[in-house]
């Protein structure tokens, strides 16, 4: 359990000029670590980092930090997470995705928005989600999408989560457009995937976007294509501020 940062800890971290907290959009086609090495080059330090990893397939917020605010990063990982998500049915994949091959299920039958609504409700709240096959989860000391490209294929572990909110934007069989708001560690493949199960029909995310952690917001965030010092200068948050939030949240 992450505790609370002490007066010493924060007056630590503040004093340091090199730490900092921003908030970037990643692009859909880019993975997190790409997204932290073009933000290292550009401040000409290496001591830079993130919370919360987003697959190259997905966009939307990244919250990084810098030099001494790296130690706060742990913090926003107990922080809820809201999701723009698109859903496609009729289908299965081996990484819930658009990543792996698409079978077509022949069987699927069209159902109504009705009929969705009334499985939505079963998602609610508390509950066990088995960790997809291609994850960076490790058994065994090892990646289970490392183990999975081989060809070797564990028992799959089972993390408790929650799902706070699903709402549905826009939905025309075989489409579905749903905002979610979730606990830290929810797989929205896996939720796609269970969805696809329980409706007859097989599912996939075909996109996913993060729009939200805790408070902070993709709409505050710099856009990778305009990084530059200028717009992290004028995006940087307060810091004391930033761990104030976090401490408030961890005192809960």
């Amino acid at each position: 359990m992450i505790k609370a940062f002490s007066d010493k800890q924060i007056a630590s971290i503040v004093a340091d000029p090199a730490a900092a907290v921003y908030l970037l959009d990643k692009p859909r086609g880019v993975n997190s670590f790409q997204a932290i090495s073009t933000l290292r080059k550009l401040l000409n330090q290496q001591k830079v980092g993130f919370s919360g990893t987003l697959d190259p397939l997905a966009s939307g917020l990244l919250i990084v930090s810098t030099g001494k605010a790296t130690k706060i990063l742990d913090a926003f990982h107990t922080l809820t997470k809201t999701y723009q998500a698109e859903i496609l049915f009729g289908v299965r994949s081996i990484t819930f995705d658009l990543e792996g091959e698409l079978i077509k299920n022949e069987q699927a039958k069209i159902f109504t928005q009705d009929d969705l609504e009334d499985v939505l409700q079963n998602f609610f709240g508390k509950q066990l989600q088995t960790v997809p096959a291609y994850s960076a989860v490790k058994v065994g000391g090892q990646k289970l999408h490392k183990l999975a490209r081989k060809g070797k294929f564990v028992d799959l572990p089972k993390k408790e989560i929650e799902i706070f909110s699903l709402e549905i934007k826009k939905f025309a069989y075989p489409n579905l457009f749903l905002e979610v708001q979730v606990s830290a560690g929810t797989y929205i493949r896996s939720l796609a995937h269970d969805l696809g199960e329980a409706l007859g029909t097989g599912a996939v995310l075909a996109n996913l976007r993060r729009t939200k952690i805790g408070h902070f917001s993709v709409e505050q965030a710099v856009s990778l294509a305009d990084l530059s010092l200028e717009s992290l200068k004028a995006g940087r948050l307060d810091l004391a501020d930033v761990i104030q939030y976090l401490n408030q949240h961890l005192g809960q």
